[in-house]
This record gives C-alpha cells, structure tokens and sequence, in this order.
C-alpha cells in the first residue's frame, strides 16, 4: 500500500509539473525580474512635424472627432488613406515616427485634450521596442501600458489594440520576440473590459510565408507599410467589430 501510495504520489507530481510547463506564458514566467520590463516607463522625444502641425487644430475641433489613432510609424503614415480606411469616421491620427511603447506612453501623458471623448481608439505600437536583446515580456507590458494609459484617458471609449506585424529580413525580423510578445499581449488584455486585441494575419500582411520575394504590402524597408497593408489592416479591424 505504501509503494502504491508512493508511485501515485510520483505520478500527480509529474503531471503537475507537466501542466505548469506547459501552461500560457505569462509576465511573470518570462520576465522573473519585474525590473526588466523596462518598456513599460515612460520615455520623452520629440514629436513629428506633422503632429506638431496636427496638435492645436485637434485640440482646437476635438468635438468633432470620434476615433483616435495611436501608435508609431505604421500609424503616422496611414495618414494619406486615413480618410478611405474609415469613410465614416473622424479620426484624429496620433502616432509619431519612431516611437516605440515609452515615448507613446510619455506622449499620452501630455496629451491635453479635455474636451475629446471617441467612441473608438485603435493602438498599433511596439515594433520598434523589438530586437535580439529585448525579452518579449518587456515589449508586451510596454504595450499593455499603453493601453491602460488609453482607458485612463477615455474610458468611455471600446480600444482595439492590433498586434505588432512581421518586419525585416524575410519579414521574419526578431519573429521570436514578437510572436511571444503578441500572445502575451492578447493574454494580458483578455480581462479587459472594452479592449479588443486584434491578432492580425501575418501571411496575409507579409504576402504568404516568410521569404525573400518582396511583398507589394510593404515599402522597400519592408518595416513600412503601402496602401495594401492598410486595406488589410481596415479588414482586420472591421471583423472585429469596428465601425469604420
């Protein structure tokens, strides 16, 4: 009876051990150290000039919009097919080149627009937080903070955070770092009350698998996206729930 007791005992231990491995990844599984998840602090730099150009008007007619836009690069240069992406929406475009998860959260933080309330606010942010040396967690809490920072600002409005796209050699850059970060993303923001996590199709973006053929979504740099990306990105967000 012992032994049997014993090797019982061995087997649920086994399977315990078996199910913690294998359970999702989380903050606290990737990132042991809170400490490292560094992204999720604030960062100044300077804005575009666009958006310094853009700034005083939206403060200026912010009644008349109801959908915001926030993010880095991938959003500031949407601006030329913003009109077509959402033919019945007023969208105020508030992304800057460049910045990564840090700088939108110390942009956010000196946003004064008191009397703009959207009904929606989409968040693209966190490909230039990726690299070699960045664990996924880190990019994750950065983008989880901004999002947080969004419902701080209005909290009345639904947020749909997209998932950061494929970039970069074979468009398969750092894909280690951000597939992991995007789940972690999606995870973290589950529990959210009117937050939609947006998982987009990387294959449908990246114009298949993986692969040295160049991809018409996509500029040159194959960071940047052409009008195609963001046709897709306006399906993306169409299906999930978004009224453009």
């Amino acid at each position: 009876m012992l032994r049997l007791f014993a090797n019982l005992s061995i087997i649920l231990a086994f399977n315990f051990f078996l199910i913690v491995s294998n359970a999702a990844p989380s903050f606290g599984q990737e990132c042991p150290d809170p400490a490292t998840a560094t992204t999720a602090s604030a960062q100044q730099k300077p804005a575009s000039k666009r958006y310094d150009r853009a700034l005083p008007s939206y403060r200026d007619k912010s009644g008349r919009y109801d959908l915001a836009l926030v993010g880095d690069s991938l959003v500031e240069l949407w601006q030329p097919w913003i009109k077509d992406s959402f033919p019945t929406r007023h969208a105020m475009n508030l992304a800057v080149v460049g910045d990564t998860t840090q700088n939108a959260l110390y942009r956010l933080d000196g946003l004064n627009l008191p009397d703009f309330h959207p009904k929606d606010v989409v968040v693209l942010i966190g490909t230039n937080n990726l690299s070699s040396k960045t664990a996924p967690c880190a990019v994750a809490a950065g983008v989880v903070a901004a999002v947080e920072k969004v419902r701080a600002l209005w909290p009345s409005a639904h947020i749909y955070s997209l998932s950061i796209p494929p970039r970069g050699k074979r468009y398969a850059s750092y894909d280690d770092v951000r597939i992991s970060a995007n789940r972690l993303v999606a995870s973290s923001l589950a529990g959210f009350p009117d937050v939609t996590f947006v998982q987009m199709n990387d294959d449908m973006l990246r114009c298949g698998k993986p692969s040295d053929k160049e991809c018409s979504n996509y500029k040159p740099d194959r960071l940047h996206f052409n009008e195609g990306a963001y046709d897709l990105i306006r399906s993306f967000l169409a299906a999930a729930g978004l009224q453009l």
